[in-house]
């Protein structure tokens, strides 16, 4: 069809519309018994009486004003189709819809308590929506049903739910779109704080006006007005949309399948991440960013990935909004920069710094862990490759089962993993296994991994003692080993595709302690004749690591550096000079070296030969100077 004739209908449509010239013809008199004074009020009979003249007599004038002016706009109007037939003139039905129309409300009853209670929700005309197509289409079929013309929007916090709500409330002000929502009113109603008897008027008033949807927010949460709510479920002229998510949709909705059942329900998912960076854009557009193409493909690639506590587009959104300070061109650098600030978490290249701790990470690990060589270089590997970005993203980035006795440095490697890159020894999330062993500690672990993983992507997972959890919980792991993802209760997947994880096990022990030199091959033979691990289990880790029981060399080592750290210490809160000899160190290591216990005992004989050498030193009312034990 011709574009300008195309166009002209469009205007002519619009034309008829923008006064509610076919609306007011429709209820030219039905306000006259929708607006009416509110029940209980003491009005007196002057009050009552220009109350009758403004709602009936003026109203009624400015309805049929309206009208004739919307006739001869539509007329004049139609006489510029040769205008629009000579001249290739482009009007969208869109835009179009954006405009709205005028004297709706003349046609409607009045909502003096909603009013109160509520908020009309309206979005902005240039704020699109992308990804939520079948969304929409399912709406308009429920908001335009005879009866029960209720929607249930189902989706997790950040999916767009709000977004779609407002975007219903622009649609209201326009006579364009669908029977269900043409001009109506989208009003929130804050149910918090409201009493019964104004909850009841609200309902009333929406019902009695004609023209509203009302709007309640976390549907789960009200599970006592649902009673009260069913009254109006099926009211001809009052469409209620409801939002909750769908763990409370399983946990507390379900329980009302009568209450349900007067919904549409709608499930309200993420969007895809082209339709992440559409709306980026758009919002970008909005607040006058000045952003290249690539920084924003860069925030849905990060958020994706360091993000897991909130849904998309809300965790992109947010970023933005930080970038939004910046006030100038926002490239790839500052996104990086921003996310690594909000996650405290290396991201983009490699700086200087870090390409230097990553290359020297090895020798400097190799200086506080003793006898532990192949352990240390096989998590430093793993550590490089999750980096340089190389790592495979469909599993975690290194999973590892360190097997020896106590005290042989399985937790410590860990620890200073974890202080070598991250910079702090608590930077690794600890589970002590133990306290996982019976079957229904299984959903106690699940949320405490989950909630843990959301807050830090990219971090070192300490499985302690793994042996001793419920054979359930390592099919979780084996889950999440395998797959590099565990979901919670709420169905939100969790991803652990930039961790690193270690556990440890203390099984196998005694055959380590009989024979050091035991191949690993044979020992993990062992381990699944005695039915501790399944095959399956331990075929999903990177490397199974043994730590071998420590000689007295290697205590001795291990003696030297904790005087060290201890005379470290010692010096700065006290400023006390601990001399460090030879006799001093053989002394301790002696006295701590056990080939059963490991370095535990050393520790011990540190409290008994030094430290408390160092009390009586402080006690006696030295302070400072220099302190030698023989």
């Amino acid at each position: 069809m011709h574009p300008g004739i195309q166009s002209w209908k469009h205007f002519v449509i619009y034309a008829y519309s923008a006064f509610s010239t076919p609306l007011l013809l429709k209820t030219l008199f039905l306000p006259f018994g929708m607006d009416e004074i509110e029940k209980g009020s003491q009005l007196t009979f002057f009050e009552k009486a220009v109350f009758f003249v403004l709602s009936r007599i003026m109203g009624f004038t400015a309805r049929i004003v309206l009208i004739v002016i919307g006739l001869l706009f539509t007329i004049l109007i139609i006489l510029t189709f040769p205008i629009f037939f000579l001249l290739p003139i482009k009007i969208s039905r869109e835009s179009l819809q954006n405009l709205g129309s005028f004297g709706a409300s003349l046609s409607y009853g009045s909502t003096y308590v909603l009013n109160k209670h509520g908020r009309d929700v309206v979005g902005m005309s240039r704020q699109k929506i992308y990804g939520k197509e079948k969304a929409l289409r399912m709406i308009e079929r429920g908001l335009s049903k005879e009866t029960n013309h209720n929607v249930l929007l189902v989706g997790d916090a950040g999916v767009g739910k709000s977004t779609l709500i407002s975007h219903l409330g622009r649609m209201g002000q326009s006579g364009l779109f669908f029977q269900g929502i043409n001009h109506h009113r989208v009003v929130e109603l804050n149910i918090e704080g409201i009493n019964l008897s104004d909850f009841d008027k609200c309902l009333q008033e929406g019902a009695h006006a004609g023209n509203v949807i009302l709007v309640i927010k976390n549907i789960h949460a009200h599970e006592a007005l649902y009673e009260r709510l069913m009254l109006y479920l099926q009211t001809a002229h009052l469409g209620i949309i409801a939002t909750t998510d769908f763990f409370n949709y399983d946990r507390v909705l379900k329980n009302h399948p009568e209450f349900l059942s007067k919904f549409e329900k709608i499930d309200i998912t993420e969007p895809n991440p082209d339709e992440v960076v559409a709306i980026l854009t758009n919002n970008a557009h909005l607040r006058g960013i000045s952003i290249e193409l690539d920084a924003l493909l860069e925030i849905v690639r990060l958020a994706d990935r360091l993000i897991n506590n909130q849904s998309e587009p809300a965790r992109s959104l947010l970023i933005l909004e930080e970038l939004e300070t910046l006030g100038r061109a926002i490239t790839i650098a500052d996104v990086r920069q921003i996310v690594s600030d909000k996650t405290n978490m290396p991201v983009g290249d490699l700086g200087l710094d870090e390409r230097k701790v990553l290359a020297e990470l090895e020798v400097s690990m190799k200086k506080k862990v003793v006898g532990q060589d192949e352990a240390v270089g096989d998590v430093s590997e793993a550590l490089r490759r999750l980096r340089t970005g190389i790592a495979d993203h469909s599993k975690p980035a290194g999973s590892f089962l360190f097997l020896g006795p106590t005290g042989v440095g399985k937790t410590h490697t860990a620890k200073i993993l974890a202080e070598s890159y991250f910079g702090r020894k608590d930077a690794m999330i600890r589970f002590d296994m133990s306290e996982f062993s019976l079957p229904e500690s299984v959903m106690p672990f699940t949320e405490r991994l989950t909630s843990a993983i959301e807050e830090m992507p990219l971090s070192l997972v300490f499985f302690d003692e793994l042996e001793k959890s419920n054979s359930l919980i390592r099919n979780l792991l084996l889950q999440v080993l395998d797959e590099g993802r565990l979901t919670r209760v709420s169905g939100r997947e969790m991803s652990f595709k930039d961790a690193i994880i270690i556990a440890t096990s203390n099984a196998g022990s005694a055959e380590i302690v009989a024979n050091p030199n035991i191949e690993k091959k044979m020992l993990i033979n062992i381990l699944i004749q005695k039915n501790i691990f399944s095959p399956e289990f331990l075929n999903r880790f990177n490397s199974i690591i043994l730590f071998k029981p420590l000689d007295q060399g290697q205590a001795r080592k291990i003696t030297s550096l904790l005087l060290t750290e201890f005379a470290q210490r010692l010096f700065e809160d006290k400023k006390i000079t601990l001399e460090i000899t030879d006799a001093l160190i053989d002394k301790v290591a002696s006295a701590g070296f056990d080939r059963e216990f490991g370095a535990r005992p050393i520790k011990r004989a540190m409290e008994e030969i030094v430290e408390n050498k160092v009390a009586e030193y402080i006690i006696a009312g030295h302070t400072g100077g220099s302190l030698k034990i023989v």
